[in-house]
């Protein structure tokens, strides 16, 4: 059966881009045995399993991963999709009533994608539930190119000269305000979540979404094979702080980053740390500094530090406690500006600029440690 109920799963990530924080709506790189795809239920952030047709093999999981982790879906019928349901519960800014753009916000939508066979059309779309198809993004029918779709007026756009037989990263950002939504697209951009000119825009009606669909078709006789993996969804938050000092990938095919949540006022007393992107059921604590530096690889970790010294460490030493990144990937602090653990103990005074990170437990292959980003936040 498919699902139509939402419940609550937060999953927080920080893009590292000036004051611009992105939350963690869902993420999928088909980490499976191979076989039809149909009832796995991998990944973060989802409310349902993949639904692919009644014997579960509308697209298969298949062999040699285009993100490096696990495998790859691969569209297996002609005009059969596959489904899956990402939770809303925890975003009702975007999705009020459980449908995103429902709310006014941004969204971004990424994934890999091919044409891996002889297929008129392929690619990855946003439902509504049981309504219909709302918004088409990859190679329209007999285009050959990749783009988009308005399947209300049947408005394309498309990136002229693009190749979509070859492994393609598709950026699009949502903008939703209760007027109608744009929908700009990047193919292979240089930054997670890029700010320049789009490859194509496409603007359409008011419509909301709950629904992600993989599918494709028309192979003409040949063979039906459309690959994707890697898909991530994400909103746009409001951030404190800069991030800065790139991090280097882990285990999960990923940067960590850091993020913050709150607020930057000392009176307040109300600053979370939140580090994103950390490879599950790993250990891991905040690290603190009035100064920014940068060591590469110290003691052998796989990251970087990117504080000076003297560096305050948010433990049990410290008067905190180690945090662990569970099924979600994340790990949150409360800190308390009148306890930053240096020696001596001191407070964070209005007017300063601190700058934190997260060290943490990996394992790659052995084990290992890394860091996430820096962020840098001046407090009022």
């Amino acid at each position: 059966m498919r699902y139509t109920q939402v419940l609550p799963l937060l999953l927080l990530s920080t893009a590292p881009a000036m004051a611009q924080s992105t939350a963690t709506v869902a993420f999928e790189s088909f980490d499976y045995a191979t076989g039809g795809l149909g009832g796995h239920g991998g990944g973060a952030g989802w409310f349902s399993t993949w639904w692919s047709g009644n014997n579960s093999d509308d697209a298969l999981v298949s062999s040699g991963s285009l993100d490096s982790i696990g495998n790859k879906a691969t569209t297996n019928w002609e005009h059969a999709g596959s489904y899956r349901i990402p939770e809303s519960g925890p975003h009702t800014d975007i999705a009020p009533d459980g449908r995103f753009g429902s709310g006014d916000g941004v969204m971004w939508i990424s994934f890999q994608a091919q044409r891996a066979g002889s297929d008129d059309y392929g690619g990855f779309s946003l439902n509504e539930q049981f309504v219909g198809e709302k918004l088409f993004i990859g190679s329209p029918w007999q285009t050959y190119e990749w783009g988009m779709e308005d399947p209300a007026t049947g408005t394309r756009v498309l990136v002229g000269g693009s190749n979509i037989d070859t492994v393609t990263r598709v950026v699009v950002r949502l903008t939703f305000t209760s007027t109608g939504e744009t929908a700009d697209m990047w193919l292979n951009p240089a930054s997670t979540h890029p700010s320049g000119t789009p490859d194509a825009s496409l603007a359409l009606g008011d419509f909301a979404w709950n629904e992600i669909r993989l599918q494709s078709g028309g192979n003409n006789g040949g063979t039906t094979a459309y690959d994707f993996d890697e898909i991530l969804i994400e909103k746009e938050i409001p951030g404190i702080g800069t991030n800065y000092c790139t991090s280097n990938l882990n285990s999960t095919g990923v940067a960590a980053t850091m993020g913050a949540s709150g607020s930057s006022v000392v009176v307040d007393n109300n600053l979370t740390l939140e580090a994103s992107n950390l490879p599950l059921n790993q250990f891991g604590y905040f690290i603190g500094s009035r100064t920014q530096g940068f060591v590469a690889n110290p003691g052998g970790s796989q990251g970087n530090i990117c504080l000076g010294a003297p560096i305050a460490r948010f433990n049990s030493i410290g008067g905190y406690s180690i945090g662990n990144s569970g099924s979600s990937g994340t790990i949150n602090l409360l800190i308390d500006m009148n306890n930053i653990p240096l020696t001596p103990v001191t407070s964070v005074l209005a007017g300063e600029t601190w700058n934190f990170q997260a060290w943490y437990r990996d394992m790659n292959p052995g084990t290992v440690n890394n860091f996430t980003d820096g962020l840098s936040i001046t407090f009022q």
